[in-house]
């Protein structure tokens, strides 16, 4: 049957706001309008595509779990703005709440590391260094299996969704990914991860005495830089520095840059430069979801197996210890659930001294006054003595509130 006239109309007034779009985000005034104009316009140009089928088996370890995620996004020639569907075998759970559950999982892996070994690592990191200075990885593996194309789609396809976005790159990494002048790329030596080359630079930055020549000689033999002396020690601390954090990273910046692309979001971020930010924050502005966190949460090992039968519950007082576990292991998982952005990022912080869940953020019920957390070793103790949610809330958020002058055990 034709398309009646009513459908004629409607399909071309979409035509036109398509077209319409892919001119106004250019000149649009807020800079995320701008983008859902693009993905709009994507996402139309590829509702009839094949759907991109992202399945997880929650029932698998997360080494298979890993695996399957990353396979996901090594396939080549895909049409990554196709319409998405997301299945959790081993779990009742359905809609759109699952594709942003399973965008949030394979970001927080991309941040925190894949459960997937590299030489004695048992975790797969692409970025190391310290937050707002991330560089990536020069592991040969890495660089080999194509990987840093993976975090290119990755990036850009939870940005297509409006999902997580990369916290903490480091700004000349950056500046160097959106194709700017190597000549002005702005470094610093937080943004070099080895802290004896950091060392080494720093002392060669300076007028102080050089001691362990051999050892910077070594390390300018191997950038093919010379010897240092009195008279190019600085300028040598410059270009060992640009040689560590940039020149290294140049194949995986072009590999990230190439992901991008594919995503189809790259004509977008170049002319739109005021959409980076938001896809690459700082570190102290990234966001920070309830599925982050409760996926890195290491419980306590007397709830593994009844906390979903936990509600409603009638328990003795003299078993007080696996009740009083239970109970306010559920508190904070409630917690979590309703907490606000800055709220979660108030726990995060005082669990493990920065806002960026880690691979493993350990929780233990005591006997206490009030919480208290060793972030050296990412734990969090919470009082085993509430009784209602709404005391357990007001004392942590009380708690928490203290993370910018320091609160509980260093």
């Amino acid at each position: 049957m034709p398309p009646t006239t009513e459908q004629l109309h409607a399909k071309k007034k979409e035509a036109d706001e398509i077209r319409n779009n892919s001119h106004e985000w250019r000149t649009a005034s807020d800079p995320k309008q701008a983008a859902r104009m693009v993905t709009q316009e994507l996402f139309h140009r590829n509702k009839n595509s094949k759907s991109l089928f992202l399945s997880l088996d929650v029932r698998q370890d997360k080494v298979d779990q890993d695996r399957s995620l990353v396979a996901f996004y090594r396939r080549d020639n895909v049409k990554w703005a196709s319409p998405l569907s997301c299945k959790l075998y081993g779990d009742e759970a359905t809609g759109s709440g699952v594709d942003r559950h399973m965008l949030s999982c394979v970001m927080l892996r991309l941040i925190t590391g894949f459960h997937l070994k590299s030489g004695n690592a048992a975790i797969l990191k692409l970025f190391e260094g310290e937050p707002d200075h991330l560089i990536p990885s020069d592991c040969e593996e890495l660089i080999e299996n194509n990987l840093f194309t993976v975090a290119g789609r990755i990036m850009g396809h939870s940005f297509l969704h409006s999902g997580p976005s990369f916290p903490g790159l480091s700004p000349a990494i950056i500046h160097v990914l959106f194709t700017g002048s190597l000549e002005q790329t702005h470094l610093t030596v937080q943004d070099c991860p080895d802290l004896d080359i950091r060392e080494m630079l720093r002392l060669l930055d300076s007028d102080m005495e050089l001691k362990d020549l051999n050892s910077i000689h070594q390390l300018c033999l191997s950038c093919d830089l010379p010897a240092p002396n009195a008279t190019n020690r600085k300028r040598l601390a410059k270009e060992l520095l640009f040689y560590t954090v940039v020149e290294r990273s140049s194949r995986q910046i072009s590999q990230l840059r190439n992901g991008l692309a594919e995503t189809g979001i790259w004509p977008l971020l170049v002319e739109r430069r005021d959409l980076i930010p938001v896809l690459f924050p700082r570190e102290s502005e990234a966001q920070v979801t309830p599925q982050m966190i409760l996926e890195c949460i290491v419980w306590p090992s007397s709830i593994t197996q009844i906390f979903d039968s936990y509600e409603d519950e009638e328990w003795d007082e003299d078993e007080f210890s696996t009740a009083d576990v239970c109970r306010v292991s559920s508190y904070l998982r409630t917690f979590i659930e309703n907490g606000n952005p800055a709220e979660l990022k108030s726990l995060v912080k005082f669990w493990i001294g920065w806002e960026l869940p880690a691979v493993e953020m350990k929780l233990e019920i005591v006997e206490a006054v009030l919480p208290t957390a060793l972030t050296c070793f990412e734990k969090l103790r919470l009082p085993r003595h509430h009784t209602t949610y709404h005391t357990f809330h007001q004392e942590l958020c009380a708690c928490i509130a203290t993370t910018d002058y320091g609160f509980g055990c260093p």
